[in-house]
């Protein structure tokens, strides 16, 4: 796999169309397209690359492990918001089975439904801006 997102970046920043970056590196307008599009491509077609942009062809390689840190950090921001949801699905069913059961009044209840909203919001948000804090300082580093 290549860093496609790179090579749009490299062609990008010399003003060339695809069209033209096929042309000085010798490889066909399809595979620049497919390359750009897909991320895919031969060892020769790496090295025309790299001899084009006169960079090594390892340094087009896709960084893996900052895939795998974001990926990481997906689903760790899933599995927060998906418990953030359970807690609050539980809490109103603890609610409504103490309301239904007389064990506490409508004012409390609604007090209580009001509280629970509340706290599941708070930390939907706090997940999310810890998420985001996150994700920048490992684009920073």
């Amino acid at each position: 796999m290549i860093n496609k997102d790179l090579i749009k970046k490299l062609r990008n920043n010399r003003s060339w169309s695809q069209d033209q970056l096929a042309a000085v590196s010798g490889l066909s307008l399809r595979t620049v397209q497919r390359i750009e599009n897909e991320g895919s491509c031969s060892l020769e077609s790496k090295k025309a690359l790299a001899a084009v942009f006169a960079i090594s062809a390892s340094s087009l390689d896709v960084d893996t492990t900052a895939a795998e840190v974001l990926a990481l950090q997906q689903r760790g921001r899933n599995y927060g918001l998906a418990g953030a949801g359970v807690g609050l699905v539980c809490a109103y069913i603890g609610i409504t089975v103490a309301f239904v059961s007389g064990d506490i009044t409508a004012s409390l209840a609604g007090l209580y439904y009001g509280g629970s909203a509340a706290f599941c919001g708070f930390c939907c948000a706090a997940i999310g801006v810890f998420a985001n804090r996150r994700e920048q300082k490992e684009v920073t580093i």
